[in-house]
């Protein structure tokens, strides 16, 4: 793709694209609104070894975006050079959709909704906002921005974030594009002074569940040498899963495979995100086929099928050192007779193996069962400033009421932690 794209970016603000000054000396950046308008400073100033930031996976999410998802792109310069890159994308965060409706499972399962569940389902249906968020909704970690630090220090280029992110919100109102306020999604632990930075400029930091990492020992040359670091209990029910799920037939699929079954998919993952407790966005149907199309073998997905039917799938994204276990989907009815969640996240652990992986990250949700392999909580930090200063003092309350319940024990299977 990249044969298309400008050399030479313009000064003119255009639909597509606009310039703004910053108030650091020498610095300024450009806002599009597609990544099909973006120069090859993009490129130039991208990180090296992040495929979250990098033009393929961009496109894909572009061309099969979530519903509701506006993308925008900013290109940073000092002195003329491109020194950083930052993703956003405008979305309505509608927490009567986001959070499920508690008291709707009520009915279903005949149990009587809790008070808790109660009050989040009252304000659920009173908020709503339409958030220019810095950083990926259909990922987790810290995948919406990178600087060169050759060029600039964090402490400056956050400066520079902050005020492109207010500017961008004028990009945004010029186009009609609604925005109530700045979302920075899953900044990562270590960096007291940027939470300090931008909790001066107002906003609120707030936390959501961990992301859950397993972090690959060198010595790992197979999935034998994991079962020997774990203790006897653990490797039990390893083998145990594996042992119920030997009936499961796996099948990385092709690109004319997801074709064929594209809607047993995109069933299968439906069904599981219904259930899910939270969700920021719902995927688009042709999305698993975008991004197979621009990542190509960067990404996997394997079915698992049962006498011939095609129960459940999971997703995987290669990112330099690193292996993503991104969406899946299954029937949950086989879930248990053949531990068919467990045996997706033990192939997932294989694969990072096989493929000399350093981290397998294995995202939000289900902390327990994925501490239980030997994945550990990281947290990220999130910060949210309203454009409405009531509201903005109002924030941390109602983040509160909808933040996900926290009910779980960290497992240690490794034999060195005993758990």
């Amino acid at each position: 793709m990249t044969e298309n794209i400008p050399a030479v970016h313009t000064t003119s603000a255009t639909e597509e694209s606009a310039e703004y000054g910053l108030s650091q000396t020498g610095c300024r950046f450009r806002v599009f609104s597609s990544v099909f308008h973006l120069t090859k400073d993009w490129e130039q100033a991208q990180p090296p070894r992040n495929l979250y930031l990098h033009r393929p996976l961009l496109t894909a999410i572009e061309e099969a975006p979530p519903k509701g998802i506006v993308p925008l792109y900013l290109v940073f310069y000092k002195n003329n050079a491109p020194i950083g890159v930052a993703y956003c994308q405008v979305t309505t965060f509608n927490t009567e959709q986001s959070v499920q409706d508690m008291e709707g499972k009520g009915k279903k399962t005949g149990a009587k909704p809790s008070v808790s569940a109660s009050v989040k389902n009252y304000f659920a249906k009173k908020f709503e906002y339409n958030l220019l968020t810095c950083g990926n909704l259909l990922f987790t970690g810290e995948h919406g921005f990178h600087f060169d630090s050759n060029k600039i220090g964090r402490a400056d280029f956050m400066e520079l974030l902050h005020e492109a992110l207010d500017k961008t919100q004028l990009f945004c109102k010029e186009r009609n594009i609604k925005t109530d306020g700045v979302f920075i999604k899953d900044l990562c632990d270590g960096h007291e002074e940027t939470c300090k930075a931008l909790k001066a400029k107002k906003y609120r930091e707030f936390l959501f569940h961990p992301t859950m990492v397993l972090h690959l020992r060198e010595e790992w040359q197979s999935y034998d040498d994991y079962l020997q670091a774990i203790s006897s209990k653990y490797r039990v029910r390893a083998k145990k899963a594996a042992k119920k799920g030997a009936a499961l037939q796996r099948v990385v699929f092709t690109k004319e495979q997801l074709e064929k079954n594209i809607d047993r998919l995109y069933e299968l993952y439906r069904g599981v995100m219904d259930t899910a407790g939270f969700n920021m966005v719902v995927l688009h149907e042709n999305y698993i086929l975008k991004l197979k199309e621009h990542l190509g073998d960067k990404f996997r997905v394997t079915g698992y099928y049962l006498d011939g039917e095609l129960i459940g799938y999971r997703t995987n994204i290669s990112n330099f050192d690193e292996l993503e276990a991104h969406f899946l989907g299954y029937d949950q009815s086989f879930n248990k007779e053949y531990q068919l969640y467990m045996n997706m996240l033990l192939d997932s652990l294989k694969q990072a193996i096989g493929q000399r992986a350093k981290h397998l990250v294995y995202a939000r949700t289900a902390m327990e069962i994925k501490s239980s392999i030997g994945a550990e909580p990281h947290d990220l930090f999130c910060f949210i400033k309203a454009n409405n200063r009531l509201h903005n003092k109002m924030m941390p309350f109602l983040l509160e009421y909808f933040r996900p319940d926290d009910n779980w024990v960290q497992r240690r299977p490794f034999k060195e932690n005993k758990n």
